[in-house]
């Protein structure tokens, strides 16, 4: 329902040019975007078809008040503690990993200004390796900041897959191949 109302209330407002959707693995996967402002989650909520449960940090469900909590709890958010190995969250990806679902996370841990180099952390990698399961990467993009009719384009890479391998080094190996896919795909950009 809240997909339903974005693509009816927001949509109008938002210019956005996808490029390599065909890429879509099937099943259960990550989603890992770079993140350039808070928008980022319905751009992509308005972009790929299946519902994304997005991991956001813990701060958004405390130190909001009670109806942002709720709200983001109703759009299939759940918090990650980013100043520790955060378990709960882990196992709470992993549970939805297993059921099938889609597991949207921001490996550069925080909003990252568009121009600065991509720095993934291991944390996507490792889950992607633990589980299994592909990451596709995706970028956004804009010329300006974001606001309302700003045309952006989402630019979305070829799925990535773990070795089959569940060790350390296979996730560092991934984790380089996330940053690098990431960055290739915002220099891409800057070349149209």
């Amino acid at each position: 329902m809240l997909r339903f109302l974005a693509v009816i209330f927001i949509r109008p407002f938002c210019h956005i040019r996808t490029i390599g959707k065909e890429h879509c693995p099937a099943g259960a996967f990550l989603l890992c975007a770079n993140h350039i402002s808070y928008f980022d989650p319905v751009c992509l909520g308005l972009t790929v078809k299946r519902p994304i449960r997005f991991m956001a940090k813990s701060e958004l469900f405390t130190r909001h008040g009670l109806f942002v909590k709720v709200f983001f709890q109703l759009c299939g958010v759940f918090p990650v503690q980013r100043s520790r190995a955060d378990k709960t969250a882990v196992d709470t990806a992993s549970q939805l990993l297993q059921n099938g679902k889609i597991v949207g996370i921001f490996p550069q841990g925080g909003i990252v200004k568009k121009d600065s180099p991509i720095r993934t952390k291991a944390g996507a990698a490792l889950l992607a390796v633990k589980m299994q399961v592909p990451i596709w990467p995706v970028v956004i993009d804009t010329q300006k900041r974001i606001g309302p009719f700003t045309r952006m384009t989402v630019r979305f890479g070829q799925p990535l897959i773990p070795d089959k391998d569940d060790s350390l080094r296979s996730a560092r190996n991934l984790n380089q191949c996330l940053q690098t896919a990431l960055q290739t795909l915002r220099e891409e950009g800057h070349g149209n």
